[in-house]
């Protein structure tokens, strides 16, 4: 009995232990000021598109749109070739934001803007984030029907 007790004893603090050692006490995932030095990012460079559909599920041709930072106002709109533009009409995708137009551990509020004949005919906002490596959605929808 003293043998099966002294063996749960040091099993229970093992498992204390190794779960002590494991946990993460780094609240600072989304923080300006995290050191990003030792982290390992993948190569791939990740970019969000907008689809814009009317009500039939049929894409929109933009003729132009933009990105705005709502913090400050500035174009964040990514560029994209004529060929790109024009395959992204046919499908009804624009580009929203993509790595490496903010900073590491950053949270920014955005506006995607859709214009046809010089008039705005979507506007829809985002929160992005970014980590150390990748940006990410927080809040909006990649689907936008008009």
């Amino acid at each position: 009995m003293i043998k099966s007790y002294k063996f749960t004893s040091i099993f229970l603090l093992g498992l204390f232990s190794i779960l002590l050692i494991s946990c993460n006490n780094n609240d600072d995932d989304l923080d300006p000021d995290a050191s990003c030095e030792d982290v390992i990012c993948t190569l791939e460079l990740r970019r969000m598109t907008v689809t814009v559909q009317d009500e039939n599920e049929n894409p929109v041709a933009l003729d132009s749109f933009e990105v705005v930072n709502l913090k400050d106002g500035s174009n964040i709109t990514i560029a994209v070739s004529p060929s790109e533009f024009e395959g992204g009409q046919e499908f009804g995708q624009y580009p929203l934001i993509e790595d490496g137009v903010f900073g590491k551990n950053q949270v920014e509020q955005i506006q995607f803007r859709g214009f046809i004949d010089g008039q705005e005919v979507v506007s829809s906002d985002y929160e992005v984030s970014t980590d150390c490596c990748h940006i990410g959605l927080v809040l909006g929808s990649l689907l936008i029907t008009l």
